[in-house]
């Protein structure tokens, strides 16, 4: 019986002995970290790719081509790998999270500008679907505070602030007779609380800030051949002290 409980005794420490050392963990989970940066890298690959198909559809589909039901396609395959894409780098980047005032070591400096380069998305269209730069610069502001030297960021940041006031140079372009689309293409889309309907006079006016006080330029579309165009465009439309018009929100 003391024979045994030797031998048991002298079996647990073999099985204790072969045990990983904490430098074998150590290197274990570094392993592992790599097979999943190389698998996020794949899966942001395949997201681009698929964005691009949809980008590619798209112009096809403005120069006449009926390819809907391709782009529908295309658009949720683009949905569900930015679904399984974002949660998997957040995951990563929370792992070894960056500790504040130390500088990033380059695994997470990779991962923090690839995530930065999924949010510069995000703001675009911000700006390009909603007229929204107020929100674009907020994400900016924030993505600087994590990387304050991203160059990406940096240039998509002055150019949301040279942009979100309307300039008469910008506005100059727009003439009588341009259909919404072209004035879209040429200073960008209003933030929607700045469109005002007329129903009575079959009038839509997009308003411009100009400034922080609410001056804004105006641009008033009616309907000819079933099709919106300009018929006025006044740099001056709200002036925001005199109360002519609620000021529109910069």
């Amino acid at each position: 019986m003391h024979r045994s409980w030797i031998a048991l005794a002298l079996a647990a420490v073999v099985v204790a002995g072969c045990g990983p050392s904490e430098e074998q963990k150590k290197q274990q989970a570094a392993q592992a970290r790599q097979q999943e940066w190389t698998a996020i890298e794949a899966a942001k690959k395949s997201l681009d790719a698929k964005r691009a198909e949809v980008t590619a559809l798209k112009a096809q589909a403005a120069a006449g081509t009926d390819v809907s039901a391709p782009l529908v396609a295309a658009e949720a395959e683009v949905t569900r790998l930015y679904n399984d894409f974002m949660p998997r780098l957040v995951a990563y980047i929370n792992a070894d999270p960056p500790l504040a005032g130390e500088p990033l070591k380059p695994e997470q400096l990779a991962a923090v500008r690839m995530n930065s380069a999924e949010s510069l998305l995000v703001a675009r269209e911000h700006i390009e679907l909603g007229g929204d730069y107020r929100r674009a610069i907020d994400i900016y502001r924030q993505l600087l505070q994590a990387d304050p030297d991203n160059p990406d960021v940096k240039a998509a940041m002055a150019r949301a602030q040279a942009d979100r006031f309307m300039t008469a140079p910008r506005f100059a372009v727009i003439k009588k007779g341009m259909a919404m689309d072209e004035v879209v293409a040429a200073i960008g889309r209003p933030l929607a609380r700045n469109v005002k309907e007329y129903p009575d006079k079959k009038v839509t006016a997009w308003f411009f800030p100009k400034n922080e006080d609410g001056d804004a330029a105006g641009v008033f579309f009616t309907v000819k051949d079933e099709k919106k165009i300009v018929y006025q465009v006044d740099f001056e439309a709200v002036k925001a002290k005199s109360g002519a018009e609620t000021a529109p929100e910069a």
